[in-house]
Formats: C-alpha cells, sequence, structure tokens
C-alpha cells in the first residue's frame, strides 16, 4: 500500500464514510488518516482507552465491488491484570473488506471499530514476570516485598496431611 494518495488533494473525513462516487470517479484511493480517540472512547472496557488511531487505507476498485484494504494503529492504555498499573502498548491490526460499488457510502469507521474491539487482549500483563498485588496488604510487589508472611490461598489447604 502507497503511502502517496491518488489524488494528493482528497481529504479523508474523519467519520471513515466514503462516496463510493469518488471511489469510483478517481479509479481507487490510497490515503492516511489521524482519527480523534472519541471516536473509540467505548471500544474498550474501563480504564482500558484509545489514546491514538491512525488508519492507512486503499480502495481498489473491480468490476461490481470495491476492495478496502487497512492498517489501523496506534497507542492504547491498558491496566495490568496482577498490579492494576496503568501501561501504554503499541497496536496494529490488518483488515480487508470488500464493498459493492453500488452502494452510495462506504463506511469504514464501523470496521475499524470491530477490529479495535478484537484486539483488545483478556488479560493484560505490564511484564511477562509482574509479582501483582500483595493479598494481604495490597503493596506492588514489583516495586519492593512486603514483609507479610505468605499465606496459603488454597481451599485445599487444610486437607494436607490428612490422607496418607
Amino acid at each position: 500500500m502507497s503511502e502517496n494518495s491518488f489524488y494528493r488533494d482528497y481529504d479523508v473525513p474523519q467519520d471513515l464514510q466514503f462516496k463510493t462516487a469518488d471511489i469510483l470517479r478517481m479509479g481507487g484511493l490510497d490515503c492516511t488518516a489521524q482519527l480523534s480517540p472519541k471516536y473509540f472512547e467505548d471500544v474498550f472496557a474501563a480504564p482500558n482507552k484509545i489514546t491514538q488511531v491512525s488508519v492507512k487505507l486503499s480502495f481498489s476498485v473491480a468490476t461490481n465491488e470495491i476492495l478496502a484494504r487497512g492498517v489501523i494503529s496506534g497507542e492504547r492504555e491498558v491496566q495490568c491484570a496482577r498490579c492494576l498499573q496503568t501501561a501504554r502498548q503499541n497496536f496494529a491490526e490488518e483488515f480487508l473488506e470488500t464493498y459493492s460499488n453500488k452502494s452510495e457510502i462506504i463506511d469504514i469507521m464501523l470496521l475499524v471499530r470491530q477490529t479495535l474491539a478484537l484486539t483488545e487482549e483478556i488479560r493484560f500483563l505490564c511484564k511477562p514476570d509482574c509479582k501483582g498485588l500483595c493479598p494481604q496488604c495490597g503493596k506492588d510487589l514489583n516495586a519492593a516485598p512486603c514483609g507479610c508472611k505468605p499465606v496459603n490461598l488454597s481451599p485445599f489447604a487444610e486437607l494436607k496431611g490428612k490422607f496418607k
């Protein structure tokens, strides 16, 4: 996908709703847009949020269809599942979709939102060896040990040694 557009003066709509007639008239379109994070406030579960988003698009015209190929990239703030600290994470995801050239509008925003929603991790860790929080005092164990005595949280701990 080329960074340069076929038409350099084409204004990419912020809502990513492209007129099919414009794409057909130009014989395709390559473009890049920076998008406002406000469009994606409800994509991730709180407190995770998207802070930067850009999209590179390439529209190719075929006989009865328009192929939309894109790359969404940016940055998001996510909360670690163990220590609850917020960290920034980069992301990049590709998508590919075909649209009828008989439709009036090609809405790429819906596709971008769906693609972003699928990138949310079920469980994010700030680092692979995150120690998390102390279950007794709540101190972040990544910063320093807390001094609490380890407690066996297993419900089967009472049975240990009873069956020999």
